[in-house]
């Protein structure tokens, strides 16, 4: 059997028929989920966070929207806060359990964010993980 690996490398391995068959199915049906993106399509999704103060804690709504020609699905999102001087103060990431088609865009979730640093001043988010398909 001929295996193609990233980045060129051929290899030859030989196996028995069925671990050949369940091996090539794995490949197939599994591949998009193993496949990370380049950075050129996360670039292209883009983040929209609003949040509003209550005491030491801040309401975070967070929306992407894909705007690649991919499906994107389960993408974690990294929020971070700055101060008036455009310093990280605060930053945290999570993972939704999403299906965004081309083009489409999703209100995530409003949660509670403990802790926001007094000098918070605005926020913004970027998708920094899951996978195309």
């Amino acid at each position: 059997m001929k295996l193609v690996l990233a980045g060129g490398a051929t290899i030859f391995v030989r196996m028995k028929t069925p671990v050949m068959i369940l091996l090539l199915a794995v490949m197939m049906f599994g591949a998009p989920l193993w496949i990370r993106a380049d950075e050129s399509l996360w670039k292209k999704c883009t983040v929209s966070v609003t949040w509003k103060r209550r005491g030491d804690d801040a309401t975070v709504t967070v929306t992407v929207k894909n705007g690649t020609k991919k499906t994107l699905t389960d993408p974690t999102v990294r929020v971070t806060f700055y101060d008036k001087d455009g310093k990280e103060v605060a930053a945290d990431s999570k993972g939704y359990v999403a299906t965004l088609r081309p083009g489409a865009s999703k209100r995530m979730e409003a949660r509670i964010w403990t802790s926001i640093p007094a000098e918070a001043a605005s926020a913004k988010g970027a998708v920094d993980g899951g996978f195309f398909e």
